[in-house]
């Protein structure tokens, strides 16, 4: 039977091999995550003291001067920087529109939790941003919320859930369950060939599983352009729904239950 030492051994071994601490000066230390992004960088944080105890753990603006130099420019578009302003605030991040950082304020005791929801935050912007030039005032996240109220879904966005591990892991939707109706938990990938954000959200769904062990789980995939196989079968092996959103109509019966 697995113990909560287990548990403990197993998430402090991983810790130790995948995340890497380094000090840039006396008050600023560099993490290297063991999350990447589409460029397969490992996706770097940094937390530095703010007094009274506590911490700014902040991507230095990293997402959003990625995101320019491929022309995406949220803070020129009142919809995207709204539409990234209250996704950000899900995950109780916050935004320098100065310096472009994502950040948040904690105490050393709450360091794990907020530097997950950071590094959370970090991939979710990078993933829903990354759009097809023709399609820059359109966001995917939108359309698939449209897509659930035009057809009665009854959906809520942004659940939130707390793993084994005490870590939170956040859906963009969650259909309730009924008696022998499961709750069905819903993700969005916008860039169906970043292989590393949608390996985040089958790491999510793992972990929750352990705690919503009768969920169902989709993910909704934005197949506008070509999506890379190895995506699907990720999906599949973590016996996650893969649904296009080409073919969005053929679960319409089953999430309206």
């Amino acid at each position: 039977m697995v113990s909560i030492k287990d548990l403990e051994h197993s998430l402090s071994a991983f810790n130790q091999k995948h995340i890497n601490f380094s000090n840039i000066d006396q008050n600023i230390i560099r993490i290297d995550t063991p999350f990447y992004d589409r460029h397969n960088d490992s996706l770097i944080i940094y937390a530095s003291d703010c007094g009274n105890g506590n911490i700014k753990i902040s991507d230095a603006g990293y997402v959003l001067d990625d995101l320019e130099t491929d022309g995406i420019y949220i803070l020129r578009s009142k919809l995207r920087m709204d539409f990234m302003l209250k996704q950000l605030n899900s995950f109780a991040i916050r935004f320098d529109k100065e310096t472009n950082e994502l950040y948040t304020i904690s105490s050393t005791e709450q360091y794990a939790v907020n530097q997950y929801l950071l590094v959370q935050a970090m991939l979710f912007v990078n993933d829903m941003f990354m759009l097809s030039n023709k399609n820059v005032s359109s966001i995917f996240l939108n359309e698939v919320a449209g897509f659930l109220e035009d057809n009665n879904i009854r959906a809520i966005a942004n659940r939130a859930i707390i793993g084994t591990s005490g870590m939170i892991h956040r859906f963009d939707f969650s259909i309730a369950g009924f008696k022998d109706i499961p709750e069905r938990l819903i993700r969005v990938v916008n860039t169906p060939d970043n292989e590393y954000y949608a390996k985040s959200v089958a790491m999510d769904v793992h972990q929750t599983r352990k705690v919503e062990a009768n969920a169902e789980f989709y993910t909704f995939i934005n197949d506008e352009n070509t999506v890379d196989n190895k995506i699907i079968n990720l999906f599949n092996s973590e016996n996650i729904k893969p649904v296009l959103f080409s073919k969005r109509n053929s679960v319409v019966k089953e999430l309206a239950k």
